[in-house]
């Protein structure tokens, strides 16, 4: 979705949102837009797997069904095949024109769940993102930092049920993509912001909002 205002970057904002299922991602991509509506930014939300038009008919295909559906290396192919897209079509552009871009899910994602737990050589996965995803990169990356087990019984809670293949996949499975975003956080400081998700979904937004306005130099 965009919306056209009058404060544009000479060069766009590309911020994406990572962590386990149930963190509030989506949650606090709404707050982070209106807050930057208010403060009269070009906003573009999209989300991973998705995206395109094409993408997002993809997606149900990999969110849903069963959880043996495909391996990590077949979602590896499908998921960069999908990004290529989605950065040709969406975000590129988007940066182009000055917007910024907040994006649910993007390459932190295939690093954690099919690199670090779905034994991918990471190696390879960054090899495919150089190749034949413009090895493009958040300028910003906001971890919403929640137990497995909390976030896990919020998916799972969710009104829309049928984007579950994931979720269905367990505790153990979600401890270990918890450990893999900590791990992905503590070798890139400085591009990926932890946030505490264990708090009120107000107080999570002022964090990232106060953040943003650091990074972007937001007058009040």
């Amino acid at each position: 979705m965009q919306n056209k205002k009058k404060n544009k970057l000479e060069k766009g904002f590309f911020i994406s949102f990572e962590g386990g299922d149930g963190v509030g991602k989506s949650t606090q991509i709404d707050l982070l837009k209106e807050y930057l509506i208010n403060k009269e930014f070009n906003v573009i939300c999209t989300r991973e797997p998705g995206g395109t038009k094409e993408a997002e008919q993809i997606r149900k295909y990999l969110v849903t069904g069963n959880k043996k559906a495909w391996d990590s290396h077949s979602e590896t192919l499908i998921f960069n095949a999908i990004r290529r897209e989605h950065i040709k079509k969406i975000i590129s552009p988007g940066i182009e024109d000055g917007a910024i871009i907040l994006c649910d899910r993007f390459i932190d994602s295939t690093i954690v769940y099919q690199g670090l737990v779905g034994k991918v050589n990471e190696n390879e996965l960054l090899d495919l993102h150089r190749k034949y995803c413009y090895n493009l990169f958040p300028d910003i990356t906001f971890f919403l930092d929640l137990s497995s087990q909390k976030g896990l019984n919020r998916a799972l809670n969710r009104q829309d049920t049928a984007e579950n293949r994931f979720e269905n996949l367990g505790l153990n499975y979600h401890n270990k993509i918890l450990n893999g975003f900590d791990t992905l956080q503590k070798r890139n400081p400085n591009r990926i912001i932890r946030i505490n998700a264990d708090n009120s979904k107000e107080f999570i937004s002022s964090e990232i909002s106060s953040s943003i306005k650091k990074i972007l130099n937001i007058n009040e």
